[in-house]
C-alpha cells in the first residue's frame, strides 16, 4: 500500500445498524467514501445469511491484500497476468471457553501468467512482506498462504 505521502493514512468505517443482526457499512478516508456501502449480517441461526459474516469480510480483505501485493510485485517483475483468482477459507472453531474463535485462515492465490519465467518465483518470495493487512493480522491469527501459477500460454 502506498502512503501517500502521509506518515500516517486514517481508513474509516461507518458502521450503521439496520436491522436484527444486519448492518451497513461505508469505508472512507479523509471524508471521501471509498466505494459503495456494504453489508454485513451474522449467519444462520442467529442471523439471516443476507450478506457476508464478518469472519468472511476479514477473509475478503486478507485474500484481496494478498491478491493485489502478489500482482503488484508481477508486474514491477514485468511479468503479465493475465486473470488471478485468490480462494480464502476462514476456520472459526469454539475455543476453551466455548466462544468461536478464528483459528486460521488459508489463502491460495491463482495467477494466470501469459508465460511462466522464473522471476515468478522471486515475486512469490518476497510479495506477502507488502501486504498490509496479512503481515498486521499474523501476529494474532495464523494465516497460511500459498501460490498456484496457471500457464496461460
Amino acid at each position: 500500500m502506498d502512503m501517500n505521502g502521509q506518515d500516517q493514512r486514517r481508513f474509516e468505517v461507518t458502521t450503521r445498524h439496520v436491522d436484527n443482526y444486519r448492518y451497513q457499512s461505508q469505508a472512507h478516508e479523509n471524508g471521501v467514501n471509498h466505494g459503495e456501502p456494504f453489508n454485513s449480517d451474522e449467519p444462520l441461526p442467529v442471523g439471516e445469511s443476507s450478506a457476508p459474516a464478518t469472519p468472511a469480510l476479514l477473509g475478503s480483505a486478507l485474500g484481496h491484500c494478498l491478491s493485489a501485493a502478489l500482482l503488484e510485485a508481477l508486474r514491477k517483475a514485468r511479468l503479465n497476468v493475465t486473470e488471478s483468482v485468490t480462494e480464502t477459507v476462514v476456520k472459526v472453531s469454539p475455543n476453551e471457553d466455548g466462544n468461536p474463535r478464528i483459528d486460521e485462515v488459508d489463502i491460495v492465490i491463482k495467477p494466470t501468467l501469459e508465460e511462466l519465467h522464473p522471476r515468478k518465483d522471486q515475486c512469490a518470495a518476497v510479495f506477502e512482506n507488502y501486504c498490509t493487512v496479512t503481515s498486521s493480522v499474523k501476529r494474532g491469527i495464523n494465516v497460511n498462504v500459498s501460490v498456484e501459477w496457471v500457464d496461460g500460454s
